[in-house]
């Protein structure tokens, strides 16, 4: 089996890299024809282009992609998943994919003959494009994403087109349709960012994470199902998360841990993704990390040294200490219910509303663990607790009719289905999820299994 997977591996990039000699060896002899001797500038350009595919093959073996070894062949997947998860980082990796091939395409149109020719860029663009993605999962860094493509063939295209403009302007050519060719593809890309730009923010409630980036196959799938759905259409209360309206999230609750704790606090906040992170110091050097989710308002403290739990005092003080300050500074609910783990951690948890459809009024709910240890800060401190905000009603799909997406394969699941597989839907209920906006919007949750499997639920967006 471990030389069937190498095998997998190995022979798609000896492939690639046997194509990327091929085609080098066929630029060679066309140059040769042409009986020319390569200028000074050109043998700095082509210094330039193997830098540029050092640098290439760095950036991409350090940023991985998806997970190793599976191909995404669904096109446009990338930018529906950039769409659902409205992230700045997913949109800089979309950037990076379409700047990657940039210098490519324009290296080459500065070449002059027999470079400067789009029957020679294409194919070697995809090449190149095959050839770090069989890199990738070789080096199990990633895996082959069609969307990768089409950004880096677009690149460098990009990168050609202007590169032909330089040569116009350097030898003072026609600059009219050198002019056009280059302004094209960047007009469009910029029409079609703001035409996105316009419909996120002209729409009331954000995108949801769950929603799939590709359909699921469904042919060959067997789709049954054990519980009784309404054809009829309802509404359903939307609430918003009280952190989506937050200047600087995180900060104050940061800066509260720092005095209380007595820690030195970092003066910047990192942000990854949907992540702000601050550094705490204490004062024999040891870094405690908060995070903070700009999405949903989940925090987390916790310390780079694990210790084992030993509470000096009695619990019931300990457990006194902590809910004074946190309900002071708003961090707990007086309505949370207190409780003491097994492994000593102090908990605190507060239900949603049972019928958070109907409920159209404010709320509070998740829960508060602190993992203690043998000194006066805690190994750990994790809150989801959040505050929902009542927005207002509105309509949803009924329940058959959020089955058919279903049934069309328009939902997330980390194995996708394939011809063959049985899936059993067994139940469906009406649940909440927080979208790129911060509201708190319903959705439908069908619990099933497939194959006679552990139960598993799959999630589809209610709102009309």
């Amino acid at each position: 089996m471990e030389l069937l997977l190498s095998l997998k591996t190995i022979i798609p990039l000896a492939a690639a890299l046997l194509v990327n000699l091929t085609l080098c060896l066929a630029l060679y002899r066309q140059w040769r024809r042409l009986d020319q001797p390569l200028q000074t500038y050109q043998s700095f350009l082509l210094t330039v282009l193997s830098g540029w595919a050092v640098a290439a093959l760095v950036l991409v073996l350090l940023f991985p992609g998806s997970a190793s070894g599976q191909a995404n062949l669904h096109l446009f997947s990338t930018f529906r998943s950039a769409w659902n998860q409205w992230s700045l980082a997913e949109l800089l990796q979309i950037l990076l994919q379409f700047a990657l091939f940039l210098p490519l395409g324009l290296i080459a149109a500065l070449l002059g003959e027999p470079f400067c020719r789009l029957r020679w860029l294409l194919p070697v663009s995809v090449s190149c494009t095959a050839t770090l993605s069989c890199a990738k999962i070789f080096l199990e860094r990633g895996s082959f994403v069609l969307d990768d493509l089409l950004l880096n063939t677009l690149g460098a295209l990009t990168g050609f087109f202007l590169g032909r403009l330089i040569w116009a302007i350097w030898h003072r050519e026609r600059l009219g349709p050198p002019l056009v060719r280059a302004l094209v593809l960047p007009v469009c890309c910029l029409v079609a960012l703001g035409g996105a730009f316009s419909v996120y923010y002209g729409s009331e409630f954000g995108n949801l994470a769950l929603a799939p980036s590709s359909r699921q196959s469904m042919g060959g799938v067997t789709l049954t199902r054990e519980t009784t759905l309404s054809e009829e259409a309802d509404t359903a209360s939307v609430y918003r998360n009280a952190i989506s309206s937050t200047a600087r999230p995180g900060d104050t609750i940061a800066s509260l841990l720092a005095t209380e704790l007595n820690l030195d606090l970092s003066s910047t906040a990192l942000q990854t993704g949907q992540q702000r992170q601050f550094t705490l110091t204490d004062q024999d050097g040891r870094e405690y990390v908060f995070s903070i989710s700009l999405r949903d308002g989940s925090w987390q403290f916790s310390s780079a040294e694990a210790e084992n739990v030993s509470v000096s005092g009695s619990m019931d003080s300990v457990r006194w200490r902590w809910e004074s300050w946190l309900t002071e500074n708003q961090l707990l609910d007086r309505a949370a219910v207190y409780s003491l783990d097994e492994d000593g951690s102090l908990r605190w948890e507060i239900d949603s509303p049972e019928d958070l459809a109907a409920y159209q009024n404010d709320f509070t709910a998740g829960s508060l663990v602190i993992t203690l240890t043998r000194g006066d800060i805690p190994a750990s401190i994790t809150s989801t607790m959040a505050t929902y905000q009542y927005v207002r009603e509105a309509e949803i799909l009924s329940p058959a009719a959020a089955y058919r997406l279903v049934e069309q394969g328009r939902f997330s699941r980390q194995q996708p289905l394939r011809a063959g597989d049985q899936m059993t839907v067994t139940d469906c209920q009406l649940t909440y999820a927080t979208d790129s906006k911060g509201y708190y919007q319903p959705v439908y949750t069908f619990t099933c299994t497939v194959n006679g499997g552990e139960a598993e639920s799959i999630s589809v967006p209610a709102l009309q």
